[in-house]
């Protein structure tokens, strides 16, 4: 089971980044001439024919990156029927129960959400499918992080600074979704300020509203306001509070005990390396390739944190 746990985690890594990828390049981030470009998704038809479907699989077929749609849908089958071998072993052997069937109903959801995958004006779709990404990976990463033996002993103060940094980094990874949802990358061209202005505003709640699709112009082009420079600002002030708990976490562990030095090592190392990511995406008008990169160090984020929390508490019974 740990060794199909830990294939099944490094393919939702790969996953991620995929999905990441494709959201990114759909929305427009890196395109000429930016950002006019940015955000012309096309207009949604209503009713699409077998002739509407032909002709955009030959669309993607000329894109640069056109193995990156069939990659990705290769990686999601591979892995459901892994999670479903997992699911299967967890109950015949009697272990990990509840999160091995947790990983599958959440599977089944992904898999159904991945018949709307095209809808990358609807905030909700966005959301779900980024929020149910990450949640696989700290499910597995829980799975594959905990160790049979009960741990000798756990220092109380890195186990609930890790937590709260882990529960920050899960918000602010959400603010992140937010703020692609929304088309927002481009609302805030300016660091450390947002064109003069750091605090959100009024319109704040807007960025939040997931019941209703965006609306299309007759360009193509996703409309929107001023939630979008207002979602970058809250999405930039919990960056700075996230990487402030998640350097003090590491900090904490490092000078605690000798075994949560390497996992502090490692965090403390991501952090920076995401946190000099974001800037140096604003500042060279946001490549794809930096934008990527900043969903995938967000994972990698998250599962050093988790292996954090996993080695800093006693080790209880299996669910």
């Amino acid at each position: 089971m740990r060794k199909l746990a830990i294939a099944s985690l490094a393919l939702v890594v790969l996953l991620v980044s995929l999905s990441a990828y494709l959201r990114l390049e759909h929305s427009g981030i890196g395109c000429e001439p930016w950002p006019s470009c940015y955000g012309n998704i096309g207009v949604v038809a209503s009713k699409v024919t077998v002739g509407d479907a032909y002709e955009r699989l030959l669309e993607e077929a000329r894109q640069p990156l056109s193995w990156a749609r069939p990659l990705h849908r290769l990686v999601a089958s591979v892995l459901g029927m892994m999670i479903l071998g997992l699911a299967l072993l967890a109950v015949i052997r009697k272990r990990d129960r509840v999160l091995a069937l947790s990983l599958l109903l959440l599977t089944v959801f992904l898999a159904g959400l991945g018949i709307y995958s095209e809808g990358i004006n609807n905030p909700a779709i966005v959301m779900g499918n980024l929020a149910g990404g990450f949640s696989m990976l700290g499910l597995l990463g829980w799975m594959v992080f905990r160790s049979p033996r009960t741990a000798a002993a756990s220092r109380h103060s890195v186990r609930v600074l890790a937590i709260i940094a882990l529960a920050v980094l899960g918000l602010q990874i959400l603010f992140g979704g937010l703020t692609s949802a929304n088309f927002a990358a481009s609302a805030c061209r300016t660091v450390p300020d947002c064109h003069g202005s750091w605090l959100p505003g009024k319109n704040l709640a807007a960025a939040f509203d997931l019941t209703q699709a965006h609306q299309i112009g007759a360009s193509g082009n996703v409309l929107g306001g001023a939630e979008r420079a207002d979602i970058q600002k809250l999405h930039r002030l919990t960056a700075i509070l996230t990487a402030v708990l998640i350097i003090a976490a590491g900090i904490a562990a490092m000078r605690a005990e000798s075994r949560y030095r390497s996992t502090a090592t490692v965090m403390l190392i991501i952090v920076l390396a995401e946190f000099s990511v974001g800037v140096a995406a604003i500042v060279t008008e946001l490549p794809i390739g930096l934008a990527v990169a900043h969903n995938w160090l967000a994972g990698i984020l998250l599962l050093s944190l988790l292996k954090l929390v996993v080695d800093s508490r006693p080790q209880r019974g299996r669910l």
